[in-house]
Order: C-alpha cells, then structure tokens, then sequence
C-alpha cells in the first residue's frame, strides 16, 4: 500500500482550496473575513470528523467502510448519493473556472472548449490515481502560494486599512450564517480529500487540518486586500475582487498585467480540484459496481461533466445563484454522510466488553 505523508495532504487540500479565491466575492462587505476566519476554525472539527472512519479501519480503504458500516445495500446506497453529490461538486468546479475564464477573456472563448481544456487537464491529473496526484500538487502548491504572497506585498503600500472600519456593523448574528455558507464551500469540500487519502497513510488528519488552517488564513488576508484596495463598494461592485485587486497593483513599469499571473496559478487550483472529485467519482463507481478500471471512470467522468457544464453555462449572476445553493446542500449531506460513517464504523471496530 502506498503512503501518503502529512505534508503531501497537506498540499493537496491547500491547493484544492486556495483556488476558491478565484471566484471569491465581497458579499459581506468588510466584516467577510471575519466570517471566513471563524468558518476556518469550525472546518477543524468536521475534517477530524471526515478523517475518523479511515483512522478506525486503516486497514481497508474509504470506499470499503460504507459497506463494512451498512452492509452491501445500505453502502451501496450510501455511495450512490455521494457520488451524485460529488459529480454535482465537480460541475460547479469546472463551471466556476470556466465563467471566470470566458469573462476575463471577454467571451472571446467558447464555453465547450474552456470546459474540455480544464477536465483534460484534470483527468490527466486524476487518471493515475490518488498518488500521483499528490506528486503533482507538491511543486504546484508553492507556484501557487508564491504568487498570491507576492500578490500581497507588493499591495501593502497600496492599502486603506481605514475601510475595516466600523468593524461588525451588523453583529455577530450577521457573521453565524455566513460562516457556515463559507463552511460548506470552499471547507466542506475537506471530506473529498479525507475519503480519497483514507487508506493511504496515517498523518492524513494532521495534513489536512494544517491545510484548513493555512487555506484560511490565505483566504482572509486576500478577502482583507480587495477590502483596503477596492473598498467596500467597489468589492461589491465586481464579480472576481481578487482578479479585479491585482489589475490595479502598481508593480512598477518593469512588470504589467500581473492578474494574469495570479489567475493562472488559481486556474491551476480549478484543475486540482477538478482532479480530486474525478478521483473521488472513480473509487465510488468501482466500489459500487464493482467493475471497470479507474482510467475508464475518470475520462467517462470528465467527458459527462464537459457536456453538461457546456449545456449548463449561463451568466455570473446565474452561477452565483447556483452557488448559493451548493452551498446550502452541500455542509448538510456532508456533515451527516461523516456523521453516520464514523458511528457505524466505530459500531463495527468496537470490541465486545
């Protein structure tokens, strides 16, 4: 059996989640990274949630413990769900990329070929299975956080820290519901990561708190620069602040368009991403079919995925709506498929008296 070391899962999520500020909004105006400060700290609990099972039965890998929990209908029903689920996650991924990509081109590329050139990438990536994707997120990994710290500094001078205040305007009460929104999406998607890297070692919890911890503090140091660098009105008045931010970083007459820099190393992340879920969809399809080769999966994943991402490809406002709705279904299946996972198979490894 291969092992997967901490440090790699830690990359891999890091990744995996870091991308997310591609497509990061300005919704809740100044107090937003507050929110996402507190989604991050409440993300802890629920990947040592997503990690228990694995850790119980390390023997066997994730895809094998629903059955082991629930017997061969009920995990096969189990695993039916989450695969509808993920492959739902893996649309949206691709769609999030897609849409950024064909407005910051100016519709100048068509949605069918922006779809195809994300899902090969990420097949490519997933086609080998879980260890190699975490290879290939090693060296990524620091091209991607590289270019977001650069991104960073280079704004300090830039920056009103004036437009934080009054900080939490609206109360606590305003803050709850938004952090659990930013629980689901980007934080929820953890349980992605616990399942494929269950099996695979024994530091997986350790990597993947340390890259919930490290993906937030990277998210709210963003969030807080399109803050101090748009303000608050002109956050909100965008789609992608973060884009938007580093189109207006004066880096000097030796270097331009440095957004074009900071969105290829997040569409990286898009693809990442995209990866981690084909991954995912080709163990729960093996697992309940028992049949086919993780290659086939992955590439039948991918091609289903592009035709209905090309079908389903609407406006920034209608993503943003459709988002919004991932992320209310997404915290709750997730929490309560960890949940129910986790007692069925502590029931299962309990040893009598």
């Amino acid at each position: 059996m291969n092992r997967i070391n901490g440090r790699q899962a830690t990359c891999l999520l890091l990744v995996v989640l870091g991308g997310w500020s591609l497509t990061m909004t300005a919704e809740n105006g100044r107090d937003g990274w507050i929110a996402l400060a507190l989604s991050c700290a409440l993300s802890l609990p629920l990947a040592a949630l997503c990690c228990l099972p694995s850790e119980r039965m390390p023997q066997a890998q994730w895809f094998d413990l629903p059955a082991a929990a629930f017997g061969s209908v009920g995990g096969g029903l189990y695993l039916i769900l989450l695969t509808a689920l993920a492959f739902w996650s893996l649309c949206m991924s691709v769609l999030s990329g897609v849409i950024f990509l064909r407005t910051v081109s100016g519709g100048q590329w068509p949605v069918w070929l922006l779809a195809a050139a994300v899902l090969l990438c990420a097949a490519a990536a997933a086609q080998g299975g879980i260890e190699r994707l975490v290879l290939w997120t090693e060296p990524v990994v620091w091209v991607v956080v590289i270019a977001l710290a650069v991104s960073l500094l280079l704004s300090v001078r830039q920056l009103d820290w004036k437009q934080l205040w009054p900080m939490l305007s609206g109360g606590w009460q305003a803050m709850l519901p938004r952090a659990c929104l930013l629980l689901s999406v980007p934080f929820g998607e953890v349980f992605y990561a616990a399942a494929v890297l269950g099996g695979t070692g024994t530091q997986t919890r350790t990597g993947l708190l340390r890259a919930c911890v490290l993906a937030g503090v990277l998210l709210c140091l963003l969030y807080v620069r399109n803050i101090c660098l748009l303000g608050e009105a002109g956050a909100n008045a965008v789609f992608y602040p973060s884009y938007t931010a580093a189109s207006v970083l004066e880096f000097g007459e030796s270097f331009q368009r440095g957004e074009v820099l900071i969105s290829g190393s997040l569409i990286v992340c898009t693809v990442a991403r995209a990866a981690l879920l084909l991954d995912f969809l080709s163990g729960s399809v093996q697992a309940v079919t028992r049949r086919g080769s993780g290659q086939q999966l992955v590439w039948s994943a991918a091609i289903l995925a592009g035709i209905i991402c090309t079908m389903t490809a609407g406006t920034n406002r209608s993503f943003a709506d459709a988002l919004h709705l991932y992320q209310l279904v997404l915290l709750p299946v997730v929490l309560t498929a960890a949940a129910l996972l986790a007692i069925g198979v502590c029931i299962r490894t309990k040893k009598p008296g």
